[in-house]
């Protein structure tokens, strides 16, 4: 049985998303911000009284987080008996209808009411003529920097808890981030201001020592950002679905990849290598065929995931997809959109026994590249 403190003195993440989601199941509206007054602004009493008629929905929603700690150390705790490490993902910005943002909004830029004054997003980039506006709220990294990066560090730890390892994205925002005015339409109407820079990971470092972080760095980068990733060790990233547009200097090309990078056939950003491949004109395709060296039989996901394999960049990483040989319908996300993205899985009539041409031939190849 899961007891809680009447007093509601209760400490970290996990006793906030239960008193947010109990409220969140009780009052149907679109945010947080929304709620009455004293629950807004988390009065004791009010607390109280939703954790006392909220007691079977509170302990359900601790013991479901229980038994997935419980189940995802033993995987993780067989994942390191077979010498497998696991990466994990961490999105910079987080949602404004989230307990992170209710219950610590001095960390964020709200105003009074709790709606967020700037929103995360990018400038015009490849993906979007006119930026990608992600909605997030954006830190106050003045107030966070007073605090000693306490959110941060707890949620460090927590991912700690859970990886590895692990992919910060969007990392530029730590050097410098994109803000725009939330009553925007689009993200070109923002500009740029200055990140936490190096404090942020010496506070970090500091409480919980020395972490592995792969650097999402992605899109519009600029000296700050390349200096700060490497100040603290963190390796960046190479993608092979942007090696061939431009010239030979393309970073992504696999002959200037460096060995401080983790190389992608894709990411989740990405189409599969099968729908970016059908998507291709005719003459870029006969670049990346020489490029390659393609025979013409050959299949470009196998191909991609060759050259990742081959390349001097410390990790490489294959989407499933792209193990699969599977198309566009199998994308996991498609940037500046806000629907029907995050729904694949594997196919749960798939059996791992049927894949085992495709396990030796990764064997293979990673045998044939000293990765083993």
């Amino acid at each position: 049985m899961v007891v809680l403190n009447t007093d509601l003195n209760w400490m970290g993440w996990l006793e906030d998303a239960a008193l947010f989601s109990a409220i969140d199941h009780v009052i149907n509206t679109f945010s947080w911000d929304e709620w009455p007054d004293p629950l807004k602004n988390r009065h004791l009493g009010a607390l109280e009284d939703v954790q006392q008629s909220n007691k079977e929905f509170i302990y359900i929603f601790i013991a479901q987080q229980f038994l997935f700690q419980k189940q995802w150390k033993k995987i993780r705790s067989h994942a390191h008996e077979l010498g497998i490490t696991i990466i994990g993902d961490m999105p910079i910005y987080v949602g404004h209808h989230s307990a992170d943002v209710w219950a610590n909004k001095r960390s964020f830029l709200l105003n009074r009411e709790g709606f967020p004054i700037l929103v995360s997003g990018v400038p015009p980039d490849a993906f979007s003529e006119t930026g990608q506006l992600w909605g997030s709220p954006l830190y106050d990294w003045r107030s966070m920097e007073d605090s000693g990066y306490t959110w941060w560090i707890q949620r460090i730890k927590r991912a700690l808890d859970l990886y590895d390892e692990f992919r910060i994205d969007h990392f530029r925002g730590l050097a410098g981030f994109w803000a725009v005015p939330s009553e925007a339409k689009v993200a070109m109407f923002g500009r740029w201001k200055a990140g936490p820079g190096k404090a942020f990971f010496d506070a970090i470092f500091g409480a919980v020592g020395k972490i592995n972080v792969i650097a999402e760095d992605l899109g519009v980068i600029t000296e700050d950002v390349i200096q700060l990733r490497k100040s603290i060790g963190a390796p960046g990233m190479a993608v092979l679905q942007f090696a061939f547009g431009g010239g030979t200097d393309n970073p992504h090309l696999p002959h200037n990849h460096e060995l401080d990078q983790v190389v992608y056939t894709g990411t989740h950003d990405n189409d599969t290598a099968l729908g970016w491949w059908e998507g291709l004109k005719e003459e870029e395709k006969y670049h990346v065929h020489k490029y390659l060296q393609m025979s013409g039989d050959a299949k470009i996901s196998w191909v991609l995931i060759h050259a990742a394999v081959s390349s001097v960049a410390r990790t490489a990483i294959m989407p499933m997809q792209d193990i699969l040989g599977l198309g566009s319908s199998a994308r996991m996300n498609t940037p500046a959109t806000q629907f029907g993205n995050w729904n694949w899985r594997i196919p749960s009539g798939l059996s791992f026994d049927k894949l085992e041409p495709e396990a030796h031939r990764i064997r293979d190849l990673l045998s044939l590249y000293n990765r083993l």
